[in-house]
């Protein structure tokens, strides 16, 4: 109790002995004790200046009856404080502080005895000096990061601080971002095997078209089958039906062909008959020589059959002239296609040839033999030459006969060029030199 004059006070201490209940004691200017001149209760901050010299909170109050003067203060220490704020409902990672108007710390739910009476920091002291109440970055009396919300009471000036570690707010923000991340991780994943099988799909089915492409060229049948992608199965049952259409197609041309060869061989026929009827009476060597030359034009319309009259090999063709003399006659040269009318005049060309080395040249003898080369150049002209090797001495003929207007005529106007003869003594050359037209390809070497 202080009287009147405020020299004398009862210290009745919150929480001690019994034997220490009343302790007489003055209270100095520097106790901080102030009391309003209207009687209301007044709070100081922390100290440590009383008899004991523990720190504690003097919380004083004038009576209300204006004739009894005398004043209570009631002295309490930091740690009533500290069992309040503890059963504060916050995180285990957070923590509470008491800091009183000089921002000393009264009691502090972690570690209250180690910083007891230490002073905030300074960002935390710019911030309360700023704003009675927010929230605001800061640290630790420990260092640590933190996040803390404070409110100042208007009645003690104290301000009471929720402190929250950082890493603890932004853990569920990490973790979400993490999870976030994993659920795109897995998305992508999935993303990947599902673009895998799909791309592993579609090169199947590209595969599949492939064979049955390659099956359609081939003149095949394409069996209808069922695809997993609706475009590419459309594709396959298109390959299918043109695969049937272009079968039967193939039976119609393969059936009017070998009616055309019937018909063409029974017209040779024919006009073979009436050469006979004809020649009837005449020397029989010339006889002789129309009907081989009739059986050339058959053979030769043999082989065209054979390749369905489109384009016929220019080694086919010398290999056709020559399947009859065991190996005598050899052909070499890159592969020429030619259309059906120049494979027909090459091959008679080549009979006239051929016929003429069995009557005067190499074929006419047994060690004779003939070679064949072609070369072709840029421009599509093709060169070939005919020599013929150990035959008889050769030597030019008095006269120009049939076969050798035959051969000129047909160099000229089927084959777009000219075939000339230099009969030497070692055995017939004959070079000709064919413009093929655009009809006639060249291909890879043999």
């Amino acid at each position: 109790m202080v009287d009147p004059e405020g020299a004398r006070a009862l210290h009745m201490p919150v929480g001690e002995t019994p034997a220490e209940q009343a302790v007489p004691m003055t209270i100095r200017p520097e106790n901080e004790i102030r009391f309003a001149a209207q009687g209301r209760a007044r709070v100081s901050d922390l100290h440590g200046a009383f008899r004991s010299e523990a720190p504690g909170i003097a919380i004083g109050a004038a009576p209300q009856a204006p004739e009894t003067k005398p004043t209570v203060v009631l002295i309490v220490p930091p740690t009533r404080f500290l069992d309040v704020i503890t059963r504060q409902p916050v995180s285990k990672s957070a923590l509470v502080t008491l800091v009183d108007a000089r921002r000393r710390v009264i009691a502090r739910s972690r570690d209250h005895a180690v910083h007891l009476g230490a002073s905030a920091t300074p960002a935390m002291v710019a911030a309360m000096a700023a704003a009675p109440e927010g929230v605001v970055a800061s640290r630790s009396l420990d260092g640590d990061p933190t996040v803390v919300a404070y409110t100042r009471s208007e009645l003690s000036g104290w301000t009471t601080m929720v402190v929250v570690p950082r890493w603890s707010l932004e853990a569920p923000i990490w973790t979400n971002v993490l999870g976030v991340g994993a659920v795109f991780l897995l998305l992508g994943g999935l993303s990947l095997v599902a673009v895998h099988n799909q791309s592993n799909a579609i090169s199947r089915e590209l595969e599949a078209l492939e064979k049955d492409a390659a099956a359609l060229g081939g003149g095949g049948i394409v069996p209808p089958r069922r695809g997993r992608i609706a475009t590419m199965a459309k594709v396959q049952k298109a390959l299918s039906c043109a695969s049937v259409e272009l079968s039967r197609r193939d039976e119609r041309q393969t059936l009017l062909i070998n009616e055309l060869n019937h018909r063409v061989k029974n017209t040779l026929a024919t006009v073979q008959a009436l050469a006979a009827q004809t020649f009837r009476g005449a020397e029989h060597e010339a006889c002789r020589t129309f009907e081989r030359r009739l059986s050339a034009l058959g053979r030769a319309h043999d082989l065209l059959t054979q390749a369905a009259w489109t384009e016929v090999e220019m080694q086919d063709v010398f290999a056709r002239c020559g399947e009859n003399h065991e190996g005598r006659i050899r052909a070499r040269g890159p592969s020429v296609m030619l259309r059906p009318e120049a494979a027909l005049a090459l091959y008679m060309c080549a009979h006239e040839l051929t016929t003429n080395s069995l009557k005067y040249g190499a074929l006419g003898s047994e060690t004779g033999s003939v070679e064949i080369g072609w070369s072709r150049e840029e421009d599509g002209v093709v060169q070939l030459v005919w020599r013929e090797r150990g035959g008889p001495v050769v030597s030019p003929p008095t006269r120009e006969g049939f076969g050798t207007k035959l051969m000129d005529r047909l160099a000229r106007h089927e084959l777009n060029g000219r075939l000339e003869r230099e009969y030497r003594p070692a055995g017939l050359v004959a070079r000709g030199r064919f413009r093929l037209s655009s009809d006639s390809r060249f291909r890879s070497d043999l």
